[in-house]
């Protein structure tokens, strides 16, 4: 009975000093209203505080609703006049105001008035990462002709230490009655690996097939540099210039190919506290001969988060393929919803 009540005793204090560890290395908010939240702070743009929590998911808060503070991670402020950056910690103070701490340790008392913008400094790890989205779009219509509009996309990233994998599909089927307007499909695969800050080496290659179109296929392969200018809480932006080679295949069996280079761009951005995602990816290539292949396969649309998991997509893309046999010339309008982890 004895032994019993001393194992409760030991496990009751161990649960209990795992509850303060765990508590002690959380960042913590407080409300004007008196309300105290735990989790980890991670960014503050557009009037918006997002905080991940282990009861709630992904909170965002008001930031006029924030009476103080206490982060113990570090935080990039970001001043608005200069555009300058700073690595700083902010520590809880009276109602209103937060103590601002610099690397030389140094402290500010500041009124949260006068904070805007801050983001949760990212730390490098070789941890895996994957994030992603999956979209999809239904349009059906009975009226003098029945039209079915459908389409797919699949993006989705893994990144571990220096090293990140990029991977996407499309499909778009447009059918007017018995008549197949649009039916193809596209798959991308690109290898970055990061030698440098904010510099990396990409491999990309991707293929595109229609069963409409004269130009049935096309396929492209390069390498070459790339530069990360941003990649934090609100977004990224990156740019690669590759140089390979553009192959395309033609309805009646007959191929050419052509050596060129080709610019590639990745933009996503966090607004409203993560609630809309402005994003934009795609690629302009121009061969390196005579004929003057020009190619453009981009995308921008907009991304509206409906949960933690769920949106509503709205974008725009172009395909545009001139100096081949056959010229291309594709522009799709979709909409949807979508899943993003």
């Amino acid at each position: 009975m004895l032994s019993s009540k001393i194992s409760r005793f030991f496990l009751t204090a161990a649960w209990l000093s795992l509850l303060c560890c765990s508590g002690a290395v959380a960042d913590t908010v407080w409300l004007s209203n008196g309300d105290r939240l735990s989790g980890t702070v991670r960014s503050l743009s557009d009037g918006k505080l997002i905080m991940d929590t282990s009861w709630g998911g992904t909170l965002s808060l008001n930031w006029s609703a924030v009476s103080t503070l206490d982060s113990k991670n570090a935080i990039t402020l970001r001043n608005s006049q200069t555009g300058e950056n700073y690595s700083v910690r902010l520590a809880a103070a009276e109602p209103g105001y937060l103590t601002v701490i610099n690397e030389q340790q140094d402290e500010e008392k500041v009124s949260v008035s006068r904070i805007d913008e801050f983001m949760k400094a990212k730390v490098r790890s070789d941890r895996l990462k994957w994030n992603g989205n999956v979209d999809a779009g239904i349009n059906l219509k009975h009226a003098s002709t029945q039209t079915q509009d459908t389409n797919f996309a699949f993006n989705s990233k893994i990144s571990q230490g220096k090293w990140r994998h990029d991977l996407g599909a499309t499909w778009n089927r447009e059918k007017e009655d018995a008549s197949v307007n649009t039916n193809n499909y596209s798959l991308r695969y690109a290898l970055d690996y990061t030698f440098r800050e904010q510099f990396f080496w990409q491999g990309r290659a991707s293929y595109k097939r229609d069963w409409v179109e004269d130009l049935a296929h096309q396929a492209l392969i390069g390498t070459g540099p790339g530069y990360q200018f941003w990649d934090n809480e609100l977004g990224s932006f990156s740019l690669s210039l590759l140089a390979g080679a553009f192959g395309y295949g033609y309805s009646d069996g007959s191929v050419d190919s052509h050596y060129g280079a080709s610019l590639r761009w990745d933009y996503q951005r966090y607004l409203r506290g993560k609630e809309i995602i402005l994003f934009s990816h795609g690629e302009a290539g121009h061969s390196l001969d005579e004929e003057g292949v020009f190619t453009l396969d981009a995308e921008v649309g907009l991304r509206y988060a409906l949960t933690s998991w769920s949106t509503l997509n709205i974008g725009y893309a172009r395909d545009f393929v001139s100096g081949t046999r056959d010229t291309l010339n594709e522009r799709r309008f979709t909409t949807g919803l979508g899943v993003k982890w």
